[in-house]
């Protein structure tokens, strides 16, 4: 990442967080584009590049002439936004088992499909990521844990063999890495998650759909147990709602500008 597209990031992420503090209002448009440039000490360049990015993730709107508005939440469909969201609402129990209950839609289908569908070659693959999983953590490497645990469930999903059930599972892993970097630490989630992969492993060298789909739903229901047992409860800041008091004049009167949610930092991405 060059040092342009990283401040055109760092940007992306503080508008966002403004928008989901309730600084910047559903409906409400933005400050224009200098005043930005000059609140964030950064070129008008990079703020169009920013707004140009949100306008495409759907967060913001631009009518021609007009400004830039914040979409109303109810209509997101961009991940990053939805968590942030989610995140300022509620604690992070919560949207980890929302996100569960994303991956129970997604993954116990696909373990049917992948039951019929797999390769020898996808099935030996698997083993191997079971494999790196025990070995990771027998020697309590926790990144490498993480990373050998949704290596499984990536061949899984492209095991399942439809491309469009690999895309709508793509834009999740990223947080599912974050998650699991934190219940990994805990060795008895490790264990779990060994056996539970093992079982599933079996189910789709059987062919079995119905086997495949059983044992996929066992292991979210450990993982869901998992996440309460491991995952603090961190409290939330309040969205505002309704119109901020005093903010048509900036300071002092305004809230401060919200700090993008400070997570886990994600390992180096490992070649293919």
């Amino acid at each position: 990442m060059n040092g342009r597209v990283s401040i055109v990031a760092v940007i992306v992420d503080t508008l966002l967080a403004r928008v989901v503090a309730g600084t910047y209002r559903p409906g409400g448009a933005l400050p224009a584009e200098a005043s930005l440039a000059e609140d964030l000490q950064v070129s008008r360049l990079t703020v169009r590049e920013a707004i140009k990015v949100l306008v495409a993730r759907g967060v913001l709107r631009s009518r021609q002439g007009s400004g830039t508005y914040v979409v109303d939440p109810d209509r997101w469909t961009d991940l990053a936004g939805l968590l942030m969201l989610e995140r300022a609402r509620r604690d992070e129990r919560e949207v980890g088992l929302a996100l569960l209950e994303a991956r129970r839609m997604l993954e116990v289908g696909s373990a049917g499909l992948a039951a019929a569908r797999r390769t020898p070659d996808q099935l030996d693959a698997m083993g191997r990521a079971i494999g790196d999983l025990r070995r990771a953590h027998q020697r309590d490497d926790v990144e490498a844990a993480a990373r050998a645990d949704l290596d499984f469930h990536d061949l899984l999903i492209h095991a399942a063999g439809n491309p469009l059930v690999v895309g709508t599972y793509a834009p999740l892993r990223e947080e599912l890495m974050r998650a699991r970097l934190v219940t990994s630490a805990h060795p008895e989630v490790r264990s779990h998650a060994i056996e539970q992969h093992e079982r599933i492993l079996f189910a789709l060298r059987a062919g079995s759909p119905d086997a495949a789909k059983a044992a996929m739903r066992a292991h979210m229901e450990q993982t869901s147990n998992d996440l309460l047992s491991h995952t603090p409860i961190v409290p939330t800041v309040p969205v505002a709602s309704g119109p901020i008091e005093g903010c048509d004049g900036g300071p002092p009167t305004c809230p401060p500008d919200p700090a993008p949610p400070v997570l886990p930092a994600l390992p180096t991405p490992r070649g293919s």
